[in-house]
């Protein structure tokens, strides 16, 4: 719990694993990234906060955009309920504005910096992704290296281009830390009213 709020959990099967979510009263406060048995996602849910399993409706929503994510459907999160509750004013619009990212699109640290208005703190951003506490539905896996290489990622290099892959977005030409392939495809600024 965090301060009165009682936090939930719910267990989603997938074609990428088994997703935790915890869920307050005011809408998604985080989810695990897939794990291999649904054992392993209840207990994280379970560290993350979550006292007990969710309702029936709780979470009904996330649960079937995961699901069809995991199968390659181009799916948005960005009109469901979100509990930013925790989070600091920078980390926050950078996870707001990264959750704008369309499906199969990637951007750079340096780029999601200056479309919160930070050039120059890419390292900031990075650390924001670091500690993104909804992966996948605000996805930090499409956030590369300036070059396009494949950069940290909470679950692995490899389920980051998974991920990736699953979007249509064309894996880095050779090893984490060189430069990506030809055809990825790039951002499009954001409009700063988004912001």
């Amino acid at each position: 719990m965090l301060g009165d709020v009682e936090l939930s959990y719910l267990v989603v099967e997938t074609a990428l694993g088994w997703f935790g979510l915890v869920l307050s009263p005011r809408g998604l406060r985080a989810t695990t990234l897939p794990r291999p048995s649904r054992q392993e996602a209840e207990r994280e849910a379970i560290a993350m906060g979550a006292s007990r399993p969710a309702t029936a409706d709780q979470g009904r929503e996330v649960a079937r955009r995961l699901q069809e994510y995991a199968l390659g459907r181009p799916v948005s999160f960005a009109d469901l309920p979100l509990d930013w509750a925790g989070l600091g004013t920078f980390q926050r619009r950078v996870l707001e504005a990264l959750l704008r990212l369309p499906w199969g699109q990637i951007t750079t640290y340096s780029e999601l910096a200056r479309l919160v208005g930070r050039p120059g703190a890419a390292r900031a951003v990075g650390r924001v992704m670091a500690t993104n506490p909804l992966p996948v539905v605000v996805p930090c896996h499409r956030v590369v290296g300036a070059n396009g290489s494949l950069t940290g990622y909470g679950g692995g290099l490899e389920m980051k281009a998974r991920l990736l892959a699953l979007e249509g977005v064309p894996s880095p030409a050779g090893p984490p830390g060189r430069s990506a392939g030809r055809g990825r495809r790039r951002s499009r600024p954001l409009a700063p009213s988004l912001l």
